[in-house]
């Protein structure tokens, strides 16, 4: 039983150790609000806020510079000044915490909850300080870290890779942050994909390339109203690259060549798709999209044919030549049908 209540006791009173070194490794810092209490002193009670130079303002003692120490250490040097000045022989004062403003690092960028947050003992870490600002956003992608601060006087840069600090468990990727410091979370390699796709924006890379199809897939596909093909540009080899890409060519032919590899800084772009339009004694006149290769006649059945009043004979197609101008003519029923055609089925005079 002794034993017990001496483990009791042990754990106790190491806690009690622990809390107050925790207690003291907290450095004040300016817009720390604190009660000191002297004891058998009661007037000597007070709150007092750290100034941006460190100082707070005490009764008998008139500024006290406290700010960078911790709540021992200030608890101490208020004792020796009330000593030194003859007011208190022995003084033992308290000091407690009301409101933390000091010791803070911003966190900005791509993170969930963007702000300023408080550094509660001197070993936090960047990745305990992204988790306090709740984690990186996953449009971050392999993005980077950029820490800007104070060491030793010197004005401190530093560069830490996301997937070396998460994923590959770099332990000098975490670096110690300290108070005053400016954490920016910048993406990485991204890629602009945009026109006629599902969601349009700007998408992180996994590596440092993916293939034409994935990164389609990460903006949800080609809309209804996108095109077969669409454009690829960006920059290869200091040159500047440009490629149209035959999408059903992705699928249906083994040839890798039609599945290009696209790189950070990489822009797409879908095209709306081609369209005709139909009208007169049609069952359902309106656009219609140009499917490979279609002909009039096709283009006719689009528009569920000729209503009983209607005729193909006497079919008349507008077509804008190279020179802009619109060209009336009567197409057979085998010509292609190009983007803006227009065509029009009169009504039968019998």
């Amino acid at each position: 039983m002794m034993k017990w209540c001496m483990r009791i006791i042990g754990a106790f009173l190491l806690a009690v150790a622990f809390n107050a070194a925790a207690a003291d490794e907290y450095a004040l810092g300016a817009g720390d609000v604190i009660r000191i209490q002297v004891f058998q002193n009661p007037d000597l009670t007070t709150e007092a806020r750290v100034s941006e130079s460190g100082e707070i303002s005490f009764p008998l003692l008139g500024a006290v510079n406290v700010g960078g120490a911790g709540i021992g250490q200030a608890e101490r040097k208020i004792e020796q000044s009330l000593v030194k000045g003859g007011f208190v022989q022995k003084p033992q004062v308290n000091i407690v915490l009301l409101q933390v403003r000091g010791n803070q690092v911003a966190v900005l960028g791509m993170v969930n909850r963007p702000g300023r947050f408080v550094i509660e003992t001197f070993d936090t870490h960047l990745s305990e300080m992204l988790a306090t600002a709740g984690g990186v956003l996953t449009m971050a992608g392999s993005g980077k870290a950029i820490i800007t601060g104070q060491r030793d006087g010197q004005v401190m840069r530093r560069e830490v890779d996301l997937a070396e600090l998460f994923l590959q468990d770099k332990r000098d990727a975490d670096l110690l942050v300290m108070r005053g410091d400016v954490i920016y979370i910048v993406p990485g390699n991204q890629v602009s994909i945009l026109g006629q796709v599902n969601r349009p924006g700007r998408f992180p890379l996994e590596d440092a390339k993916m293939k034409f199809s994935d990164a389609l897939a990460m903006a949800g596909g080609v809309s209804p109203t996108g095109a077969d093909t669409a454009v690829l540009e960006g920059m290869r080899n200091g040159q500047k690259f440009y490629k149209v890409v035959d999408l059903p060519s992705i699928y249906l032919d083994e040839n890798s060549d039609m599945n290009p590899d696209v790189l950070a800084g990489d822009s797409i772009y879908v095209h709306r798709a081609p369209v005709f339009y139909i009208y007169g004694e049609v069952q359902r006149p309106g656009s219609y999209r140009i499917e490979r290769s279609m002909t009039v006649m096709q283009a006719l059945a689009e528009g569920g044919g000729p209503t009983p009043r209607g005729t193909q004979r006497g079919l008349k197609l507008h077509r804008k030549n190279t020179a802009g101008v619109v060209e009336k003519t009567t197409p057979g029923l085998d010509d292609l049908v190009q983007s803006g055609d227009v065509l029009y089925v009169k009504e039968s005079l019998f």
